[in-house]
């Protein structure tokens, strides 16, 4: 076998990039030139909510104590009006993203609030895509009107399974005929492009117990699904509580092969087809327009407290803490300008996620020969049954998509090296 651990995040994927490429540009200087003057490219805007109103057993992110989640809406409110009295805001935005966290942990009237100042900042075009990230427990009626009423089209709900045992074991609140039932209310609102986080390979979970999961998500008419493999982090409840044995069993490479490929195929018979490594789409519903913007060489506004983004080529990051750049550019100085290399690598990071990449077109915007550089590599994966080679590209296989952040890393690795 190539891999020995399999990496289950795109994180993985693009780690060794994040360390490479700084074009050692004054930020200051380059985000005066750039903030000041027309967008030289597509744009989507990143609201981050750091605030969960139950944290699940496995989660390592840190919630923060120096916001008050009775005045956020008003912090966030106040970062959407830095951002769009910059020239370069004032072009039509291509989606918009509330990620956290849990963006629905803030009220039903701070959201709307949110909302409509989004909408009286930017140009919003109708039909943009407007996400929203969610469990399910946060969606009411109340909450789902006001999201309607904002424009909000697209939901993420993190459900991560049905059953209610295994809920109980990761900390996730309510039942689970009760987390279908929201969505399928969510969906009568009309939120059409609803889709829901699953997780598999977690404690005392079984092929019976995930093909339940499988049927209830039959039912209930979504628009995609992304599927994880739980990773285990330390210093988490669930890590503190589980045997050495039991983190063996969920280290067994098989067995988390054979719940991937039970979701692959069960819902591949249900009319799902593979978007991205971790994600199912059904019908084209979910289109998920702002990783396409944000991955394909276009800028990320980030809102709020820990929100990461891009500006151009300033790949910065909302840091707790951080200082503005200054007095007239009020953005982070939490970041780098990196080169145009960086940014055609995640390009190229984004369409093998999305499991194929056209290594000529790639070659010409790299100024490098990547069928000759990743030729052995590539051939080594090949026999091995994980990629097939095309006259001009690469796919990955069935057994690819598995190992598809491991593969990733690995071209990405020979790339860097070079450029």
């Amino acid at each position: 076998m190539r891999y020995c651990e399999r990496y289950k995040s795109h994180h993985d994927a693009s780690r060794k990039l994040k360390r490479r490429f700084a074009a050692g540009t004054d930020k200051a200087e380059y985000l005066a030139g750039l903030l000041n003057g027309p967008a030289d490219r597509p744009r989507v805007v990143y609201l981050h909510v750091p605030f969960c109103n139950k944290v699940c057993g496995f989660c390592p992110f840190h919630r923060p104590d120096s916001f008050s989640r009775r005045e956020y809406d008003k912090y966030l409110i106040g970062g959407i009006r830095e951002l769009a009295a910059y020239e370069y805001s004032r072009a039509p935005v291509n989606a918009v993203n509330f990620g956290g966290g849990t963006p629905t942990a803030l009220s039903p009237a701070q959201m709307a609030r949110v909302l409509a100042e989004l909408h009286n900042s930017f140009d919003i075009p109708p039909g943009t895509e407007i996400s929203v990230e969610t469990s399910v427990t946060e969606l009411t009626d109340e909450m789902l009107s006001a999201l309607k009423e904002g424009g909000v089209n697209r939901l993420s709900v993190g459900v991560q399974t049905f059953d209610d045992a295994s809920r109980r074991l990761l900390n996730r609140r309510g039942s689970g005929a009760a987390a279908a039932e929201r969505i399928r209310r969510a969906i009568s609102f009309g939120f059409v492009n609803t889709g829901i986080d699953l997780i598999y390979n977690y404690p005392d979970q079984t092929p019976e117990l995930l093909e339940r999961d499988i049927d209830t998500i039959k039912s209930l008419n979504l628009a995609g699904v992304s599927f994880y493999s739980l990773m285990l982090h330390e210093g988490t409840p669930l890590y503190k509580r589980l045997t050495q044995t039991e983190k063996a069993v969920m280290a067994d490479l098989e067995r988390e092969r054979g719940f991937f490929f039970q979701i692959l195929d069960g819902l591949s018979a249900a009319g799902f087809k593979v978007f991205e490594l971790t994600k199912l789409i059904r019908d084209g519903l979910d289109r998920y327009d702002y990783m396409r913007v944000r991955h394909g060489g276009g800028s990320c506004l980030a809102v709020g407290s820990g929100a990461g983004g891009n500006i151009g080529n300033y790949v910065y990051s909302n840091s707790p803490g951080a200082e503005n750049i200054g007095a007239d550019i009020k953005i982070s100085s939490r970041g780098r300008v990196v080169s145009d290399d960086y940014m055609i690598i995640d390009e190229f990071i984004n369409e093998l996620q999305k499991t194929a990449v056209d290594l000529s077109a790639y070659s010409r915007r790299l100024k490098l020969d990547l069928n000759a550089l990743l030729g052995s590599a590539l051939g080594e994966m090949a026999d091995g049954g994980l990629v097939q080679i095309g006259r001009s590209g690469v796919r990955l296989t069935r057994d690819g998509l598995f190992f598809g952040n491991n593969i990733i890393d690995e071209l990405v690795g020979l790339i860097i090296n070079v450029v």
